[in-house]
């Protein structure tokens, strides 16, 4: 159901995201213009789909479903591109098809020669890219000094990389880098060739081998490899992590498939949603549009692709769990080489796992640790255990463990509570590089 579910999700997103003039309301569609629609369509796949022996199925499925009137009730626009969109998909499978109602963007597609009309399309892509921060949602530092980059599509490094760049840099000091594609759709295959030269060291390797059809069928057969440069410091030494899930799509795949092959990442999470075909955006009469699989990609380790199949994570968990999987695998195998005793990696492991699974102490047991310690003193107020410093200042207390917890805002120390014969005699502050100091219960 699962998949099912983000199969339909990624049938429609670009219909549904390009539907932006109010005035589609007020169309109505005839039957002709109905026509005209599937007629132009069909001819633009018998020139540019990528499986000229499906293309027969698709326009007897569209013409049947024209003469049976399957189509006679869906007068308005938006509602005649994703039914049009849901029967290409079923008959051909494959999910890069949707088909759009955006006049404008058509009407501006036909006036391409002219350059001020260029001019404007440029700006307003660049104006909605920037909107979306080209995609880089979130960059941060989480615990153990693990980067994590979150970005939801691949905008064209073209206007795009700058922004991608700087994100590298605010990186580029992590001990292993987790980049999240769970919410990505895809976009520009050059964004993924441009974020995966930063894993190597210049190294000459071919990412993706491709072919695509131009007008008249004609084949061009192309290669792309990992850059030779790119701007600023590489991250070639530092494990990295990809985290999937049944929606991650397209561009978002290959780059996850094609480091994969080329054993440079690990993956995390839920098997991807399989659409492996390039796309192309075709004009069609009265205001339509069509994005076409125009071209097929193939990877120089397996000498193929994952269309139909999605990719599949070396360590599969739910998508809501990746992160947490992902952080913890990281941190694991740091400690594992970390020679450094003063810089414990294992200090964050119950931290993590506290998130994955959040511990719950019962009010009975935390009301027991009450008491005075020293200068320090633990008390049970509302339902929370605090720790109360010197009488001035008052911390939260969140349990890691039962009997183990960390002080909300501080992170220099935790406090473990040591008991004997089911009593508590004291509390001990753990520190990160192994000190412990213990007060006793007075």
């Amino acid at each position: 159901m699962k998949q099912l579910l983000a199969i339909l999700f990624l049938s429609f997103s670009i219909v549904a995201y390009s539907q932006k003039d109010p005035a589609a309301k007020d169309v109505t569609l005839t039957e002709l213009n109905k026509k005209q629609i599937i007629d132009s369509l069909t001819k633009e796949l018998e020139e540019f789909y990528i499986r000229p022996n499906a293309i027969g199925d698709i326009k007897k499925k569209l013409n049947e479903n024209y003469k049976k009137g399957l189509y006679k009730d869906v007068v308005k626009p938006n509602e005649f591109a994703s039914k049009l969109s849901a029967d290409l998909i079923e008959v051909s499978k494959d999910l890069h098809f949707s088909v759009i109602y955006d006049p404008e963007w058509s009407e501006n597609q036909l006036k391409k020669e002219d350059k001020e009309i260029l001019k404007k399309i440029k700006a307003e892509e660049l104006a909605e890219a920037k909107k979306k921060n080209f995609g880089f949602q979130k960059t941060q530092i989480l615990e153990g000094n693990i980067g994590y980059l979150q970005f939801d599509y691949f905008e064209d490094p073209a206007i795009a990389s700058e922004k991608a760049a700087s994100v590298m840099q605010f990186l580029n000091n992590t001990d292993a880098l987790i980049i999240d594609l769970r919410k990505n759709n895809g976009g520009a295959m050059e964004m993924g060739q441009f974020l995966s030269s930063y894993f190597y060291s210049g190294k000459e390797l071919p990412l993706y081998k491709y072919y695509y059809y131009e007008k008249n069928r004609k084949k061009i057969d192309r290669e792309m490899w990992l850059l030779p440069s790119v701007p600023g410091k590489r991250l070639e030494d530092i494990d990295i992590y990809i985290l999937t899930s049944s929606v991650t799509f397209s561009a978002a795949e290959w780059m996850s498939y094609s480091l994969q092959n080329l054993k440079r990442v690990t993956i995390v999470g839920e098997k991807t949603a399989g659409g492996a075909h390039p796309i192309d955006r075709k004009v069609l009469p009265n205001g339509f549009s069509i994005n076409i699989p125009f071209g097929e990609v193939k990877d120089p380790v397996t000498h193929t692709d994952f269309e139909g199949k999605g990719v599949m994570p070396d360590v599969l968990c739910k998508s809501e769990d990746a992160v947490n999987t992902a952080h913890l695998l990281a941190i694991q195998k740091l400690s594992s080489k970390n020679t450094d005793s003063s810089n414990n990696l294992d200090w964050y492991i119950p931290v993590i796992k506290n998130r994955q699974k959040t511990v719950k102490v019962d009010s009975t047991i935390l009301k027991s640790y009450q008491g005075h310690y020293g200068k320090s003193e633990l008390a049970y107020e509302g339902s929370n255990l605090y720790y109360k410093w010197n009488n001035i200042a008052t911390f939260l207390l969140i349990p890691l463990e039962q009997d183990l917890f960390i002080i909300d805002g501080i992170d220099t120390f935790r406090i473990k509570i040591i008991a004997e014969k089911n009593a508590v005699t004291g509390i001990k502050r753990i520190y990160q590089d192994g000190q412990e100091k213990f007060y006793k219960k007075e």
